[in-house]
């Protein structure tokens, strides 16, 4: 078996409060907590299931360090028909 090798070149000065996808805000509260906001609720992101199509693009863009924003998502998962 040959060794798999990951492309680990991600932007660490990415704004990760912003949408990987469109550059709006994501309301990403695992983002808000880093920044060393008090929040006590869960992510919105959570309860969401998040298609296969959204997570490769995400992954493309940043390596996954940035949150999607709701309204990418939403229209992630009409794309896939959920």
């Amino acid at each position: 078996m040959s060794p798999r090798t990951i492309d680990l070149d991600v932007d660490l000065n990415l704004d990760r409060s912003r949408c990987v996808l469109c550059g709006g805000p994501n309301a990403c509260v695992m983002e808000r907590r880093a920044r060393g906001e008090t929040v006590e609720e869960p992510c919105w992101c959570v309860a969401r299931v998040f298609p296969a199509s959204v997570k490769a693009k995400a992954n493309e863009r940043d390596g996954g360090a940035s949150c999607l924003c709701e309204r990418c998502l939403d229209a992630a998962a009409v794309e896939e028909g959920r």
